[in-house]
């Protein structure tokens, strides 16, 4: 077997990982947005800020920087995948 043929599966399954922690970033963001959203919602209700609205602004924060490190991660993990596949065999050894 080729090393070429040996390191497919792990390069799939690098892909793979990086399609996934990608999406799961996606997943936070759109979770950090909607509580953002249900509070913002809740403050304009309310006359005045409590400890629920807090919380939920604190999450909803929380929630969209770790979308957007997790999708960040993703990007250099492909464009970092992208170099290793575009290198020549002998530099790559």
């Amino acid at each position: 077997m080729t090393d070429d043929a040996a390191a497919a599966p792990t390069l799939i399954l690098a892909r793979l990982s990086v399609e996934r922690e990608s999406l799961l970033g996606a997943l936070f963001i759109g979770l950090g947005a909607v509580a953002l959203a249900i509070t913002v919602i809740a403050l304009a209700l309310s006359p005045g800020l409590n400890l629920p609205v807090l919380v939920g602004v604190g999450a909803g924060t929380v929630l969209l920087v770790h979308g957007i490190l997790r999708r960040s991660a993703a990007a250099r993990a492909a464009a970092a995948l992208d170099r290793l596949e575009s290198a020549p065999a002998s530099v790559s050894r």
